[in-house]
């Protein structure tokens, strides 16, 4: 049998938030393909005096709940766990000697997050990297990982290339969708940006050109009363695309408007952001960082284009014509429904 291991947040969080929607995705397009749900709930406040104990307590937990699977199951988890215990290659090790196939769907790494600065990580942190991330993933029969960027950077880290296979990009589905138009879409309305909006995670917002207009949306943004900058407000995921209003959605991230850098940033390079699952699916064509990972896609599929600076931008906006601005519509509008209709994991199942 097809199971999934299916963990419940129960702490409070901010709903219009996306942090959980890739992963609630996830779990609805396996349960559409008939998989069976392994549920593991965990309270934070109830581990939180356990310290170094709370590792051994969800190991065990995890244990328990893997202990109906059989010879013959194959299991598929989202990764990085919820709920973190560096005892979890423990686990798969011991579901692999019982004859079970481990599948591991990557939304995070931390070690690739920190590729480019290490100067932050103490030795203690990369060892606690390593038993969370490289002992889970050398302890895995398959790996789906976002991209090929990311697929060769495994491989350097010695796991076995025959293992990962690549899943382009994330599928994001809109339960209320009905047919017909999602966004409002055209050649001459402002640029999309949505997500976290607070400077420490997208400070470029607060360095941004004076041309063309911007569209905002999501929590955390600090009004600076831009003349070319327009808040639209904050919305639950499922919600978000039938409010978007704009002609490209921008994939950047940051503090510098000028390229991609820090920490978060640079992980473009290897990250599928799930924003531009977000764009596509709505029927936006995205404009994304021409160093960034999603690169080599949108320019394979027709659905955007990149640029190195965000200062290209309105001289870009100028130069493309309606002509061409319709084959990028088109070709976003052909990879959203791929996207709405989860393919993109269902190809890989």
């Amino acid at each position: 049998m097809n199971y999934y291991l299916k963990e419940s947040i129960l702490y409070t969080y901010n709903q219009k938030n996306a942090g959980n929607k890739a992963r609630d995705d996830v779990n609805a397009i396996l349960a559409s393909l008939h998989y069976s749900p392994i549920s593991v709930s965990i309270k934070e406040d109830t581990i939180e005096p356990l310290g170094k104990r709370a590792h051994f307590y969800k190991y065990r937990i995890f244990k328990k709940a893997f202990s109906p699977l059989k010879s013959g199951d194959n299991l598929l988890i989202q990764f990085p766990i919820i709920n973190h215990t560096i005892f979890f290659s423990r686990v798969l090790k011991q579901l692999r000697k019982k004859g079970i196939k481990v599948f591991v769907l990557i939304h995070d790494l931390e070690s690739l997050r920190f590729a480019n600065d290490k100067r932050h990580l103490s030795l203690k942190h990369r060892l606690r990297l390593w038993l969370q991330e490289m002992t889970v993933l050398k302890n895995a029969d398959r790996i789906i990982v976002h991209n090929d960027k990311m697929k060769a950077v495994l491989i350097q880290k010695k796991i076995d290339a025959q293992k990962l296979s690549s899943l382009d990009i994330f599928d994001y589905l809109i339960p209320k969708y009905k047919g017909g138009k999602i966004a409002t879409v055209a050649k001459d309305l402002p640029l999309v940006i949505a997500g976290n909006l607070a400077a420490e995670k997208s400070g470029f917002l607060y360095h941004l050109p004076k041309t063309p207009q911007f569209n905002l949306y999501g929590v955390g943004y600090d009004d600076q009363n831009t003349a070319n900058i327009s808040y639209k407000g904050s919305f639950f995921p499922d919600e978000l695309p039938f409010h978007l209003s704009g002609s490209f959605g921008l994939v950047w991230d940051g503090p510098s408007a000028d390229t991609c850098t820090g920490m978060f940033g640079d992980y473009l390079r290897f990250n599928n952001s799930h924003k531009a699952s977000l764009y596509l699916a709505s029927g936006l064509p995205v404009i994304v960082w021409s160093e960034s990972a999603l690169a080599d896609f949108v320019k394979k599929n027709h659905c955007g284009i990149s640029v190195s600076s965000l200062f290209e931008l309105d001289e870009k906006m100028r130069q493309l014509s309606e002509k061409d601005y319709q084959v990028l519509l088109q070709g976003a509008k052909k990879i959203g429904q791929s996207i709405r209709a989860g393919l993109f994991l269902k190809k890989q199942l």
